[in-house]
């Protein structure tokens, strides 16, 4: 029997990278199309002034998220992010920040039909190592739970069993090497996933290649097998070598992106994490 791959709601990308010769910000990417000319979008405008991630609900239709891709106090890249919200999609997108107790409390979301998780979550706190927000403010990485109805980490299991969300994807936007500014949790459900495809790549101490460090696919999708990738190798490795995001529309000389691209996946984008000038993570997203 053939499993039914569900579409990304994620419908538009668009990737920025600060010029140091033009001293602005360029485009370097998108989906269905690259972005062109100047940087003008609020939102992410926001992003890169505050060094923050940013959510903006767009009526019932779509959500935009801006993220920015900091390295110690400077910017160096944003991403925005679209989601189609059409009828029946459930979906939470949510920022945490720290409270004067030192815990992460809800800061801002966006919620489509989760009105019994939209209703408890602004009362929930984490403290740090606790939940997926706690947990990703402790690592300073990305956390990735392929399945949080049935996670012990997630705290807001039966919240998410009676909503019927399954995947979830925490981001963190840091200060500065050790301090957090926010944490960015993404959760989504089979029938509406937000992504094909998430992964983590942790690189080894000496820095020659990458290992696989969590990964959720969305339900149908055929992972690939690899589970380590050299330096300079593939979308992944050359985000590792080049320290800078990574976009891809087609799969090119890579194995794993193509097995991905075979399943209707449309673009591909690898995204650098740091803690202050130390790359510690790459986050890879398929959709």
């Amino acid at each position: 029997m053939t499993t039914t791959i569900a579409e990304s709601v994620l419908t538009h990308v668009q990737l920025w990278i600060y010029d140091l010769e033009q001293e602005k910000f360029l485009p370097r990417g998108g989906f269905p199309e690259a972005p062109y000319g100047e940087l003008q979008h609020d939102l992410l405008q926001t992003a890169i002034d505050e060094r923050r991630s940013a959510v903006r609900d767009l009526g019932t239709e779509a959500i935009e998220i801006a993220l920015p891709i900091t390295i110690s106090e400077s910017v160096i890249a944003a991403v925005l992010l679209t989601i189609r919200t059409d009828e029946g999609c459930k979906i939470a997108i949510e920022r945490w920040t720290r409270t004067e107790r030192d815990e992460l409390g809800l800061a801002e979301a966006c919620y489509r039909s989760l009105e019994h998780f939209a209703r408890i979550s602004p009362y929930v706190k984490f403290p740090r190592g606790s939940g997926l927000p706690g947990e990703t403010w402790d690592d300073r990485s990305c956390r990735i739970i392929a399945r949080i109805d049935q996670a012990k980490a997630f705290m807001r299991a039966a919240g998410a069993r009676k909503e019927g969300l399954r995947y979830g994807l925490g981001i963190p936007t840091m200060k500065s090497e050790h301090e957090l500014e926010s944490v960015l949790l993404l959760l989504s459900t089979v029938d509406f996933p937000l992504l094909l495809s998430y992964e983590t790549w942790k690189p080894s101490d000496d820095q020659s290649q990458l290992t696989l460090g969590q990964s959720c696919y969305a339900l149908g999708i055929d992972a690939p097998k690899a589970d380590q990738i050299a330096y300079g190798e593939g979308i992944v490795g050359e985000c590792f070598a080049s320290r800078l995001p990574v976009y891809r529309s087609e799969p090119d000389n890579d194995m794993a992106l193509a097995k991905l691209f075979d399943q209707d996946a449309r673009f591909a984008l690898a995204l650098p994490i740091f803690n202050g000038d130390q790359l510690v993570q790459v986050l890879q997203l398929i959709g």
